[in-house]
């Protein structure tokens, strides 16, 4: 049976399939050592917040009409008026519902996002997705249904530490590329990178001169969960879209996104949301609603979640490295400043950080090969081959057990 080519495209084996297979095919088991998927940790204090939440909703008023009801396509008024209110200090810019809609997670409006400003445009001309800096967030790549609608570069590398690096854009590159948005995670998925205020103003300003969006996903930045380590939170400004995410606060099972944007792009995303999906789904929407009237995500994040995952970042990085070090591994770390993974180099690698993981799999160790992460990439780049992504949201038992493992394996993969 024929088939279109979107569906083609959409059915290949491809980055974000295969990594949330693999998430779904470990879910619980307790055999397995997951250091792959993007799950976020499950912190008591954490799920008392949503679990009191989720219980008063349970025996609101709400209830019928949070099971029974269809709300708008992004998010009824009063809801959208409300979060316009309190996002607006936090983002140091005035907001009104029209700045605001809600979808079923921040993937779905992704794929709204993307294909609204890239893919064939009416007068015919392919516009393009430029990625800054490479590499970037696995779940982007199959987002538009226009084929090779991204640019990216190799990034440059400033070294750091001994096993340490740092990815930089290279202005020069971009300055000289054809592209009709520019789209960042910050922090940066899967490295942790945080880009300077300086490289955000930088980006405004070539999005302004040349009348292009400027979408800034902030799926681990602030207002919440705020794993930015010691830099300023990201202010909303004319001709930013943000983007924020109930998911790594510790709800990723509610699947809300919020997009931050002006009215008109609004409005067209509020088209794309009823014929994809009707309405954005109730719960998540609600469970905002307290959370806000409350404020209590930002205290939980700054208070909670942000001094947890700098323990767990450091945990995790000493017994990565002390394994590797006592194997004489040859491997670099990316500093890792915000986020919750950790991104490795292994410049002696014999084989391909994809065949790596399917041997480390067969060892029931899961993580993610890294060359998926270079979407629009056409120049030769050693990394795409030799990285691979961990998150240091698991226990500390299976970090250890990971740290042991990986480092056994790669003892024997590795040149002398």
């Amino acid at each position: 049976m024929e088939v279109s080519a979107v569906a083609k495209k959409l059915t290949e084996n491809r980055g974000i399939r295969s990594l949330m297979e693999d998430l779904g095919k470990v879910s619980g088991r307790t055999d397995v050592i997951r250091l792959g998927g993007g799950n976020p940790a499950h912190i008591p204090e954490a799920e008392r917040i949503f679990e009191e939440c989720f219980e008063r909703l349970s025996k609101s008023p709400n209830l019928k009409s949070l099971l029974g009801d269809y709300q708008s396509p992004i998010g009824n008024d009063s809801i959208r008026e409300q979060t316009a209110e309190y996002l607006s200090p936090y983002l140091n810019y005035t907001l009104t519902k029209d700045n605001i809609a809600f979808f079923n997670g921040s993937q779905n409006a992704f794929s709204y996002l993307l294909n609204l400003y890239t893919g064939r445009m009416e007068n015919n001309k392919i516009s393009k997705i430029l990625l800054p800096l490479v590499p970037e967030y696995i779940g982007y790549a199959d987002q538009i249904l226009e084929p090779n609608s991204f640019t990216s570069f190799p990034p440059l590398i400033q070294k750091t530490g001994e096993h340490r690096f740092l990815y930089k854009m290279d202005k020069t590159k971009l300055e000289k590329s054809e592209f009709g948005a520019i789209l960042i995670s910050n922090p940066t998925n899967p490295t942790g990178n945080v880009f300077s205020e300086e490289d955000l103003d930088y980006l405004d300003s070539v999005a302004k001169n040349r009348s292009l969006p400027f979408i800034i996903d902030l799926a681990y930045g602030s207002p919440f969960p705020a794993l930015i380590g010691s830099s300023k939170p990201v202010h909303h400004k004319e001709g930013r879209t943000l983007s924020l995410s109930l998911s790594k606060v510790g709800l990723p099972g509610v699947r809300l996104g919020i997009l931050i944007s002006d009215p008109n792009t609004i409005e067209k995303l509020s088209s794309f949301a009823s014929m994809g999906n009707l309405a954005v789904g109730n719960l998540g929407v609600y469970m905002a609603e307290i959370f806000f009237r409350e404020d209590s995500l930002v205290n939980l994040s700054n208070n909670t979640l942000r001094p947890y995952y700098q323990k767990k970042k450091q945990l995790a990085l000493d017994l990565f490295e002390t394994s590797f070090q006592m194997n004489d591994i040859n491997y670099e770390i990316h500093e890792p400043l915000g986020g919750f993974f950790i991104w490795i180099r292994f410049p002696s690698l014999k084989i391909s950080n994809q065949e790596l993981y399917e041997i480390c799999k067969l060892e029931k160790l899961y993580f993610v090969s890294g060359h998926y992460f270079f979407p629009g990439l056409a120049e030769e780049f050693s990394h795409t081959r030799e990285c691979i992504r961990l998150t240091y949201s698991a226990g500390e038992e299976e970090l250890a057990n990971g740290a042991r493992l990986l480092s056994r394996i790669l003892a024997k993969y590795q040149a002398n």
